[in-house]
């Protein structure tokens, strides 16, 4: 039986042997498992605290006029969401709704845990541990996904396209990069050796252990053995692709947006057998200037869910334009919504129950969930009240689980939750 991660940290190198680096943070195959399944799941964080409330909103009823005197979207610039249906969309999430006519995109309003915590951090540990009582990131979600549920042979189960490794990921290190060009096996820089040379000959000696040699030396060997192959797998797959949609490129944030889900695009396209991919997008903590003071459909919130949208619909137009036949399914989620009412500087402040978007053929879509009901909040102080949620995050969770990789949630999450409705 192979040496785990564990065992080696615990046991010591004890190997005099010092690892290559890797740019972007590799965990070569010999650190993930496999998988069965080859529905894949994209993931797009909304870094800040995306604005449910400006997403979705009852136009016609007067608390939310009251509480967003500024912020209000009229309802004449608004999109309704369903025929003869109270909630309407923000103008700016129109491909969302070209997506929902086509029933696939199921929205998820009010979706929080309980005593929610306004820290960043805090929440984004909450949400990555799948516990709302973590105070650090000590076991993400989808790390246990794949080291309890994940069962067959895929070499890059997992990829994130950050800068350093999602919370989701403590415990299961997986290949995290920003840069596919940069995303590079790099030997010691202090030698003189010509670099090819100097990676061939640590992959020739990572095959020749020494007599008797102990687990963790072969866990490291093993390491070493592998992980250029591993690297230069992520550098050539999907070399030549070229997406078939015009991807949203106006400004910076549909630039960033477009980037990562052309990345994920160029493996589906070009085969390669991973099943996760992570990425994320900042900029939706609007304290301040969320909107414009003339028009509340312009201004940076408004731009981010206008990239956002187009840029998940351009995605799924160019896997289908591009013949993809495995099952792709992408979550749009934040850490936490904002406050029900503005505050004094065009903005909102930190809340509690935000909303979750889940795209794809794969996806029945619709409402699910309940939108939080108005007549249990009042004012006047509405920059202090907060809607509660309506639908646990886990849910959320236990719906890919159960429905979509058909693994039990309790293995994952402690305990099963009752998956929705959305696949």
């Amino acid at each position: 039986m192979e040496t785990t991660r564990r065992e080696l940290l615990a046991g010591g190198l004890g190997a005099g042997l010092a690892l290559p680096l890797v740019r972007g943070g590799l965990a070569p195959s010999w650190m993930t498992a496999g998988s069965g399944t080859e529905d894949i799941l994209v993931i797009l964080q909304l870094r800040g605290g995306n604005d449910f409330i400006h997403n979705l909103f009852h136009p016609d009823e007067p608390k939310y006029a009251a509480a967003r005197p500024t912020l209000k979207i009229p309802k004449t610039k608004a999109i309704q969401l369903q025929t003869n249906g109270a909630l309407y969309l923000n103008p700016n999430l129109a491909a969302f709704k070209a997506l929902f006519d086509a029933g696939d995109l199921a929205i998820i309003p009010g979706v929080g845990y309980p005593n929610p915590n306004f820290s960043h951090f805090r929440s984004l540990d909450i949400w990555a541990t799948a516990d709302p009582t973590a105070t650090s990131a000590y076991s993400g979600w989808l790390a246990r996904y794949l080291q309890k549920a994940y069962t067959g042979g895929f070499g890059v189960p997992a990829m994130d396209f950050e800068s350093s490794l999602n919370r989701w990921f403590t415990g299961n290190p997986v290949p995290t990069f920003t840069s596919i060009s940069t995303f590079q096996f790099l030997p010691d820089p202090a030698t003189s050796f010509d670099r090819k040379l100097e990676i061939a000959l640590l992959e020739s000696n990572a095959k020749a252990l020494r007599p008797l040699a102990g687990p963790n030396l072969k866990f490291v060997a093993n390491a070493v053995g592998k992980t250029p192959g591993d690297v230069g797998l992520i550098q050539k797959t999907g070399a030549n692709y070229k997406p078939l949609v015009t991807y949203p490129s106006a400004n910076s944030k549909e630039r960033a947006v477009s980037k990562y889900l052309q990345m994920a695009a160029r493996y589906i396209t070009g085969g390669l057998r991973t099943h996760l991919y992570q990425m994320s997008i900042g900029g939706f903590d609007n304290h301040a200037n969320e909107v414009t003071s003339t028009d509340p459909t312009a201004g940076t919130l408004n731009e981010l869910l206008a990239a956002v949208s187009k840029g998940v619909k351009a995605f799924l137009d160019d896997l289908k334009k591009q013949g993809v036949t495995r099952k792709v399914v992408v979550m749009v989620f934040s850490e936490f919504g904002r406050r029900v009412g503005e505050n004094g500087n065009l903005g909102t402040d930190h809340g509690a129950a935000g909303i979750t978007y889940v795209a794809g053929t794969p996806v029945k879509g619709g409402l699910h969930g309940a939108y939080p009901d108005w007549t249990k909040y009042s004012g006047p102080a509405w920059n202090r009240v907060n809607f509660a949620y309506t639908t646990d995050f886990r849910s959320v969770y236990a719906t890919f689980l159960e429905r979509y990789w058909l693994v039990n949630s309790a293995l994952v999450l402690g305990k099963k939750w009752t998956p929705l409705s959305f696949l």
